[in-house]
């Protein structure tokens, strides 16, 4: 019996692990995406080709990411609010391509406003509030 309490919290602190540094991940990502969608700004201001694509394929490159990210979690409302961030993202990319300046502008407000619509839904406090962690704490402590 001790054995298998054993085991099992062995395998709890594991999945509790892995469920943590995808959270520290996803942080990461918002975090650099800032970074990235700030420097966009400049860029289409300017009016660059060459300055905006890079970033642009950059959020594109962090929304997939993310986008598999809320697909794990089961939560259809990030999720989908992940494949629009997604599809503002790459509409961007081709209409930074295109040297469509305008476009790109409202691709990128379209990306602004699903940012905040996923940050004013507050997704991760659902991911916490069932914190494994704490599920643990029930089951085991």
């Amino acid at each position: 019996m001790k054995r298998k309490f054993v085991i099992l919290l062995f395998i709890s602190l594991l999945l509790l692990a892995a469920a943590d540094d995808e959270r520290a991940q996803h942080k990461a990502r918002m975090d650099t995406a800032q970074d990235v969608k700030d420097d966009l700004k400049d860029a289409l201001d300017g009016k660059s080709r060459e300055k905006a694509l890079e970033p642009a394929e950059t959020l594109v490159k962090l929304a997939e990411q993310e986008e598999a990210y809320w697909q794990k979690t089961k939560l259809d409302d990030a999720v989908k609010l992940a494949q629009q961030n997604l599809a503002n993202s790459r509409a961007i990319v081709g209409a930074v391509k295109e040297e469509h300046f305008d476009k790109a502008v409202q691709a990128f407000g379209d990306l602004e406003k699903t940012c905040r619509a996923c940050h004013d839904l507050h997704p991760e406090k659902r991911l916490t509030s069932g914190n494994p962690r704490q599920e643990a704490g029930r089951l085991w402590f």
